[in-house]
């Protein structure tokens, strides 16, 4: 059964707060309050996602790949580039994780009929099972995660979150896609990794 605690019991973020309030009572600490627990909360729901996924061998990011692979429909297939603007990896985890995931057969990689500079990262019949099966086991576990809040709680908050991200990519996202896009294709293209467009 999961706790349901009031909405003025205190968590360790208070703590925090209460402390700068003490050390620094010239500042103005309120934005702590939601950052700080916007960072717990992230690590705390990759934490349960994980101990979901654990029985399938898969971490965060190759759930991430795999996932993002099998919502974009058939053929199920992207180009590394397009698999980092549609998933939530990183530019670095990404390429580390296609290549993981490559050695576990759940994907394979050809040339780019289009691009001979980049490759086409594809769910082989094995990936898009798993990927099915892993999405029903993170769904359920993120519903678990949530369920201290009511349903109006939780469309408050999604509008809320919504709102400060569409904030956050429109300042920032455009350079640093550019940036991570031309990374991966680098990584991908790079002389001596002929190996990484070979059909598998």
């Amino acid at each position: 059964m999961v706790l349901q605690p009031s909405i003025d019991e205190e968590d360790s973020v208070d703590h925090f707060l209460q402390q700068w309030r003490e050390e620094r009572p010239d500042l103005d600490t309120s934005s702590l309050g939601i950052t700080a627990r916007l960072s717990r909360l992230s690590s705390d729901n990759i934490r349960v996602s994980e101990a979901a996924l654990a029985s399938l061998g898969l971490n965060w990011e190759m759930f991430s790949l795999i996932v993002t692979l099998r919502r974009v429909g058939p053929p199920h297939a992207l180009r590394p580039r397009d698999l980092l603007r549609e998933s939530l990896l990183t530019s670095g985890a990404i390429t580390n994780r296609i290549d993981r995931v490559h050695k576990l057969g759940l994907i394979t990689r050809r040339s780019d009929p289009s691009d001979r500079r980049s490759v086409i990262v594809r769910l082989t019949d094995s990936g898009l099972a798993l990927a099915n099966e892993a999405v029903e086991l993170v769904f359920a576990a993120q519903q678990e995660f949530l369920s201290p809040l009511s349903h109006e709680e939780n469309a408050q908050l999604c509008a809320l979150l919504k709102k400060l991200n569409a904030a956050a990519e429109a300042r920032a996202a455009v350079p640093t896609t550019i940036s991570q896009h031309e990374e991966v294709s680098r990584q991908f293209s790079a002389p001596g990794k002929n190996s990484r467009t070979e059909a598998t």
